[in-house]
């Protein structure tokens, strides 16, 4: 037993580090050698243990590559870097001009070849990736059709120290198929200058040519694998060993989406009291231009006539306000609401300037995880916004009205864009965008309903030194009264 008189001279009981405070996250950490560590804000937090290598399986035009894009993106997006590697782009850069489905024959020995080397080169480019580059998370999209091809792959992920997590998408409907070929396939680069006929033909050839030795994953031979196995797209699923936190969020991720045609609207409440003041966060109501847009709003949805709308609002006076004159049932989500500017809440830039210049320039550095003390970060809000994405994935038509940082968020997941991006999205007020999701992306529709309101804008300055003028920080403050 170890008496309190024994802490100082016990081996295995150190004494506590100093702390430091990360001046960006405003969050205590351990100083190294006893000095605060250089380059805190830059460091990556890092959600797995080891990394994680994600193999899709299945024929050709089964919605693979869709599944990959849309993982690797929703990854990026929570902050885990993922990176996509398709098999069939390195065949066509291989091979630079595609000819016929006889190269994916069976007997066909020069093809299989190339096919090898090029999931191997894949490969290689996975280990670079999570080996060097920093990646946590890399998506192998190839059919994998065989147990030889995934024993493969898993030696390489043993031999490098990664977990592997199978996903499998069977789809036995003959339309969602032919969906699948007319969309996406006849605008592969594979059939440029092909009729959509032959196009057609030679896609379905092909696909014979994987029937006969797809081997599926079965639930006894493959138990020991973790997988989940996704039915005629999400009628149902099954899933395998699911053994650490990220296979978690990928499987309740794809359990979630959907393809149903539909279309995301989102815009900001209506101009508000302190928007014309140029004063940040707070909960004011609207100004006399901020109603005359929610009437406007109104119409614009009315001419849309779109089946089955859910109209979702934040928990703030603004957003409410804008929703009631729609006319119609709507939603309040807390995890709407706008970014939380702890001690800086309805003050204007200058106003920030004058009284914390050092936080001012902090932010300037790197916005999206910057805290606000007391306050949040974009990092944050994008971890408060997940739930939201979830939920609008697994519904059809959705008009959210929202605030700008928070828009800007749910703008950076549907376009893809990088968290140095993010925070500089243009999200203007009095402006609705129309978000439709098509084969590997999304289609966006900018509609302005022509009432005027402040610009609330504010592009990053050029000098973000901790020692600027006054003069250099303001100089990207958008005009207000």
């Amino acid at each position: 037993m170890t008496s309190l008189g024994d802490y100082g001279k016990h081996p295995t009981l150190a004494a506590p580090r100093e702390l430091t405070q990360n001046p960006l996250k405003k969050i205590w950490m351990p100083c190294k050698n006893g000095l605060p560590e250089n380059n805190i804000s830059q460091r990556k937090v890092c959600m797995t243990n080891c990394p994680t290598l994600i193999v899709t399986v299945g024929l050709p035009a089964r919605g693979k590559t869709y599944i990959s894009k849309k993982l690797t993106r929703y990854l990026n997006w929570i902050g885990v870097p993922t990176k996509e590697f398709n098999v069939g782009q390195y065949r066509r850069e291989c091979l630079k001009i595609y000819k016929s489905f006889e190269f994916f024959r069976p007997d066909n020995e020069e093809g299989l070849k190339i096919r090898k080397q090029c999931a191997l080169a894949a490969l290689n480019d996975v280990r670079q990736y999570l080996g060097e580059e920093g990646g946590q998370v890399a998506v192998f999209d190839a059919t994998n059709t065989t147990r030889e091809r995934r024993e493969t792959i898993l030696r390489f992920a043993e031999q490098n120290g990664y977990k592997v997590f199978f996903v499998e998408s069977v789809c036995e409907d003959p339309d969602v198929i032919a969906e699948n070929i007319v969309q996406v396939k006849l605008g592969s680069p594979d059939y440029t200058d092909c009729n959509t006929e032959e196009a057609v033909e030679d896609f379905m050839k092909r696909i014979k040519c994987y029937e006969n030795s797809y081997q599926t994953l079965d639930e006894v031979l493959d138990r020991e694998l973790s997988y989940i196995k996704i039915m005629d797209v999400g009628r149902r699923y099954l899933v395998n060993r699911v053994l650490d936190h990220i296979q978690s969020r990928i499987v309740y991720y794809l359990m979630n989406i959907h393809i149903t045609p539909r279309s995301i609207y989102l815009c900001r409440h209506g101009e508000s009291d302190l928007n014309v003041r140029g004063q940040i966060g707070g909960d004011s109501g609207l100004s006399v231009r901020g109603r005359e847009f929610a009437k406007y709003l109104g119409k614009f949805i009315q001419d849309q006539n779109i089946p089955d709308l859910k109209v979702w609002t934040s928990q703030m006076k603004r957003t409410i306000q804008t929703a009631e004159g729609l006319g119609v049932p709507y939603e309040q989500w807390k995890a709407l609401n706008e970014i939380d500017a702890g001690v800086c809440e309805e003050m204007r830039y200058e106003e920030i300037q004058d009284h914390f210049p050092l936080e001012f320039a902090l932010r300037d550095q790197d916005k999206y995880r910057y805290r606000y003390p007391k306050g949040e970060s974009y990092e944050d809000l994008v971890q408060r916004l997940e739930p939201v994405i979830m939920e609008l994935e697994r519904q059809e038509n959705v008009l959210v009205i929202c605030h700008q940082a928070v828009m800007r968020c749910l703008l950076a997941y549907f376009l893809d864009k990088s968290a140095g991006e993010l925070p500089y999205l243009k999200c203007s007020l009095h402006t609705v965008l129309k978000l439709t999701p098509v084969a590997y992306g999304c289609k966006v529709e900018s509609i302005s309903l022509n009432v005027e309101a402040v610009n609330t804008h504010r592009e990053k300055p050029e000098n973000v030194n901790i020692h600027r003028t006054t003069e250099d920080a303001l100089q990207t403050v958008p005009p207000h009264l």
